[in-house]
């Protein structure tokens, strides 16, 4: 949740900019268009981190058990 409320914030920080410079002309409601598209963009980049924390820890429990099958390979045992 800590992770999302940053990116969030980051988010709103950049639509706030974008719709400062030119948006406004696109949607009427300024601070409706503003949180709406922060909250649709921060669920995506929050989720893509989330994988990528996923994949990162899928790669260190391969790495863990191809660590162990050397072992025993070495050992003798099967």
């Amino acid at each position: 949740m800590k992770d999302f409320l940053a990116t969030f914030l980051i988010v709103l920080i950049f639509c706030y900019f974008f719709l400062f410079f030119g948006g406004v002309i696109v949607l009427e409601n300024i601070f409706a268009g503003l949180v709406f598209v922060a909250l649709v963009i921060s669920i995506l980049i929050t989720l893509y981190i989330r994988q990528e924390t996923k994949i990162e820890e899928l790669e260190a429990r391969i790495k863990n058990l191809e660590t162990k099958s050397e072992a025993k390979e070495a050992n003798g045992d099967f």
